[in-house]
């Protein structure tokens, strides 16, 4: 691979986890492409909207003058430059603990890759797409000269925030393909599977941080792009919210439990309750699992 820029390191740069090759598996983010001038506005949204601090800005000015915060599964993407298509069809981001054993594993899935493995300031990365279509950036992290993790500032998200999940939606027919594919991906087996009846009806299953929608209603025809989840145990706080799109939402007294909301700054995200029996906060599920039938929400 190309050697990587050498350039001093920004004093807004740390990262939590410096050296991807700790991390037990791949992480999953989804995300936001962002003007520079909104950088600091969102991660303070993100932090305010989850309760968890930032774990990771990197300034990387060579890099097409890139600057890239992470707040628990959102990744914010940050330039003064127009982005490339390339970049904007880039639908999720995955920080791998090794790129050629994720790349290895990929061959598995008949994923191609759509650019090389390359050296860049962070660590290193790839670009692919999954057999299913979706375009994803691999990254592997690894630590600049004398870079030191940043110690942790909070150790779990308060009581009641929501937990963020990124969101990928498939028809009915793809659904169990969709979810082998993301357990091979990610590393981790499906920990909850539900069914949601209704016309038509829809299925629901998370693996790891990512909760995979699979339905042929308006969730996958007119919402395949929303890219993020949040899983609440009540309504969001106003403060968050630039709108709540009515024409998104189910009429009549559940519709609290499954809608679309505009969050400030324009993000799109699908808000589900606790009680359809999405997990929160999420938990390891070392046993098989947990299906279960739930009403339309």
């Amino acid at each position: 691979m190309p050697a990587a820029p050498t350039a001093p390191l920004s004093e807004r740069w740390f990262r939590e986890t410096p050296d991807s090759a700790r991390l037990p598996r791949p992480r999953l983010l989804t995300r936001s492409l962002i003007h520079l001038r909104e950088l600091d506005e969102q991660i303070r949204l993100y932090e305010e909207l989850t309760g968890t601090p930032a774990d990771l800005r990197m300034p990387i000015p060579d890099f097409g003058g890139l600057e890239l915060a992470a707040v628990g599964s959102m990744l914010l993407i940050a330039s003064i430059r127009p982005f490339t298509d390339i970049q904007r069809r880039t639908t999720h981001s995955l920080i791998v603990p090794s790129l050629k054993t994720q790349l290895d594993r990929l061959r598995d899935t008949a994923a191609t890759v759509l650019e090389p493995p390359e050296t860049i300031l962070p660590g290193s990365r790839a670009r692919v797409r999954y057999a299913d279509g979706t375009i994803a950036e691999l990254v592997e992290h690894r630590p600049q000269p004398g870079e030191r993790p940043r110690p942790r500032r909070q150790a779990a998200p308060p009581d009641g925030a929501p937990r963020l999940l990124v969101r990928r939606a498939v028809s009915a027919r793809a659904f169990p393909a969709a979810v082998a594919q993301y357990e091979s991906i990610l590393g981790t087996g499906c920990d909850t599977r539900l069914r949601l009846h209704g016309v038509p009806p829809i299925q629901l299953a998370t693996v790891g941080n990512l909760l995979i929608v699979g339905t042929d209603g308006p969730e996958y025809t007119r919402s395949a792009d929303v890219g993020l989840a949040l899983v609440t145990t009540g309504p969001l706080d106003s403060t968050h919210l630039r709108s709540e799109p009515a024409a998104q939402r189910r009429a009549g007294p559940a519709r609290d439990r499954h809608h679309l909301v505009e969050l400030r700054g324009g993000t799109l995200a699908e808000v589900w309750d606790t009680s359809v029996g999405l997990h929160h906060p999420a938990a390891p599920v070392e046993r098989g699992p947990r299906t279960a039938e739930a009403g339309t929400p």
